[in-house]
């Protein structure tokens, strides 16, 4: 990101000790961190934020994951994303998933690949199958003024207009190979993680993994209930794959900030 990204974020920081203090269904969380929040930022290009909603958002953000969503298994083949229902990959026969997951992992060996369950919340919301229910305020939420001014103040990028979503699920078995999520006319300042993951060990996998210019994992953040991670794009990562004695599912809400018009126009989202 060039420095001419980065503005001065003195309103930003003027208006969210404001909009902290108004919740209704969704709403962060009172903070008095924000400026160690951003010399982290600015030191690594990432920082993982505790307790980013209150608490009460967080839980009923994840029960309606639970309960409520109709997943996708999302996967890559040959460079062609495709969305495949969820039910239906459970109902192949014991032969048919073995060949299904031989073919994910081929490519997984030497190109990019990923293998895990969606809910395209941004895709839904523009197309009408969203038309209500906490999803539905959740993305409403993350392109709120208070959202976008608390984001744009942690990573002083005052391009950042509007953010995109998607709920995902990773069981075991399911992973990200490293990527760096630099795809031209997408406009992604940063990529972000809102954890809704109620108990994790490291030792199950799901990790958000940064590697260095040497290919070592230099920095990893484990599945933290209520954080958000937040990390500038480009920048090389992965998800490191659920082991098969991983204990519960890993739940979330990601997507990225992004710069320029939205196509779509999101609500609160700034031309």
């Amino acid at each position: 990101m060039s420095t001419s990204n980065l503005t001065n974020t003195s309103n930003d920081h003027a208006t969210i000790g404001q909009s902290l203090t108004r919740c209704d269904d969704l709403c962060l969380a009172k903070r008095n961190d924000l400026t160690d929040l951003r010399n982290r930022f600015e030191s690594s290009g990432r920082v993982h934020i505790p307790d980013i909603l209150a608490a009460q958002s967080a839980e009923n953000i994840v029960n309606t994951m639970k309960k409520d969503t109709h997943w996708n298994i999302v996967t890559n083949s040959n460079g062609r994303h495709l969305d495949l229902d969820a039910s239906g990959i459970a109902g192949l026969s014991n032969d048919d998933q073995i060949k299904f997951a031989d073919a994910v992992h081929s490519q997984a060996r030497s190109h990019f690949q990923y293998l895990f369950a969606n809910y395209p919340i941004y895709d839904s919301y523009f197309s009408g199958r969203l038309s209500k229910g906490l999803l539905r305020q959740a993305f409403e939420f993350l392109n709120s003024p208070s959202f976008l001014a608390f984001v744009r103040a942690v990573t002083g990028d005052n391009t950042i207009k509007f953010a995109d979503a998607q709920a995902t699920k990773y069981e075991p078995g399911h992973f990200l190979t490293v990527h760096d999520d630099n795809i031209s006319g997408k406009n992604r300042c940063c990529a972000y993680v809102l954890n809704l993951t109620r108990e994790w060990r490291a030792d199950w996998g799901g990790l958000l993994q940064f590697y260095g210019a040497n290919g070592h994992v230099i920095e990893a953040f484990t599945p933290k209930f209520n954080a958000l991670n937040i990390f500038r794009v480009p920048q090389k990562h992965s998800v490191s794959a659920v082991a098969p004695f991983a204990g519960a599912s890993r739940y979330s809400i990601t997507g990225w900030l992004r710069s320029g018009a939205d196509p779509n126009r999101a609500p609160g989202a700034q031309s």
